[in-house]
C-alpha cells in the first residue's frame, strides 16, 4: 500500500483491535465496510506530536515514527502479541525467489531443475536452473512455488558436473501479515506491537523511529548497545534478553533510555526502531 498521508484520527492506535481489514463493521450484519478511509496496510510517518494525540495513554504515549495497518497472523500466540513486545513480519509458505549463493566450477551448460527439499511444505517448490559456462549460471526461475512451508528448504543443483553453484531460497511474505515472536522460525522484519491484538483481527503496529519496548528479568542494556527481540532463550517471548550476541541476527533497533541490571521483568525502554533485514514495501 502507498503511504497514506490522512492519518486516521478517530481511532487510537493502540487501542485497534478490529474484525474487519477497514476497522469498519455493520452493527446489524457485522460484516466489514469496503470503505471508510483505512485499508490494510496503510502506513503513517507520524511527527511526535501527531503519535501523540493518536495514543490511548493507558497503553502508554506513541512517539515519532512509522505506523501500519496489519493483520496479526490467526496462528500468533496472543499472549505473545502484547503491549511493547516485539512481534515479525509472517513467514511466507512458499517460494518466492532463489539466489545463486557461491558460485560454482567446473559446471556443464545445460538448463537443469531442481525440486526443493524440506521446510515442512506440502509440496516442494520447482526451480529452472541454466548454466550458461563452467562458472556461472543465469537468474534461477521459480516455476512452480510449492505449498505448505513452515521454515526455509534448501535448493540443491545437482548433475552439473564439477562442483555446482550453491543455491539459497526466499520465502514469499505479506508485509501486511505479522505473528509473535516465537511462531516466525524464519523471521523477515521485527515489528512492535502496540496494544493486544486477538490473532486472525487487525491494528497498528509500529515499525520504524522511537518505540518502547520491555526488559525481561534482570536484563541491563548500555548506551548504544541494540536491543535484541528474541524467538528463543528468554521468556515471554519478545522481550529484550541482555545479550546482544547470542541472537546477533535479530537486532532491531538502539536503545535510547538503558535499563539498569537487576531490573524486574516488563522494564519499559525505548529504543530507535530500524530495519534489520531487507527493506520491504515502503
Amino acid at each position: 500500500m502507498p503511504l497514506q498521508q490522512i492519518v486516521p484520527t478517530w481511532t487510537a492506535w493502540n487501542n485497534a483491535n478490529f474484525t474487519s481489514p477497514t476497522a469498519l463493521t455493520d452493527l446489524r450484519t457485522g460484516l466489514p465496510f469496503a470503505a471508510g478511509g483505512l485499508n490494510l496496510g496503510d502506513y503513517f510517518d507520524a511527527t511526535e506530536q501527531e503519535a501523540n494525540s493518536a495514543s490511548y495513554t493507558t497503553n502508554g504515549l506513541l512517539h515519532s515514527g512509522r505506523y501500519r495497518y496489519v493483520q496479526v497472523a490467526s496462528n500468533a500466540t496472543a499472549a505473545n502479541v502484547k503491549t511493547n513486545t516485539v512481534g515479525y513480519i509472517q513467514p511466507g509458505t512458499f517460494v518466492q525467489n532463489v539466489y545463486q549463493l557461491v558460485a560454482g566450477s567446473g559446471m556443464a551448460p545445460g538448463t537443469y531443475i531442481v525440486t526443493t527439499a524440506g521446510g515442512g511444505g506440502t509440496t516442494q517448490a520447482t526451480i529452472q536452473i541454466v548454466v550458461l559456462t563452467a562458472t556461472t549460471i543465469a537468474p534461477p526461475i521459480v516455476l512452480t512455488p510449492g505449498t505448505g512451508f513452515t521454515s526455509l528448504p534448501t535448493a540443491t543443483l545437482t548433475g552439473t558436473g564439477g562442483t555446482p553453484a550453491t543455491l539459497t531460497v526466499e520465502m514469499g511474505y505479506s508485509v501486511n501479515q505479522v505473528t509473535s515472536a516465537d511462531i516466525s522460525t524464519n523471521m523477515v522484519r521485527p515489528v512492535v506491537f502496540l496494544n493486544s491484538i486477538t490473532p486472525g483481527n487487525y491494528g497498528f503496529v509500529q515499525e520504524l523511529g522511537v518505540a518502547t519496548v520491555l526488559s525481561v528479568a534482570g536484563a541491563a542494556q548500555a548506551v548504544n548497545n541494540w536491543a535484541v527481540a528474541t524467538a528463543m532463550g528468554s521468556t515471554p517471548i519478545g522481550l529484550m534478553p541482555a545479550s546482544v550476541t547470542t541472537i546477533t541476527p535479530y537486532v532491531i533497533g538502539l536503545v535510547l533510555d538503558p535499563v539498569t541490571t537487576g531490573s524486574t521483568a516488563t522494564t519499559p525502554f525505548k529504543i530507535v526502531l530500524g530495519y534489520a533485514c531487507a527493506t520491504v514495501q515502503d
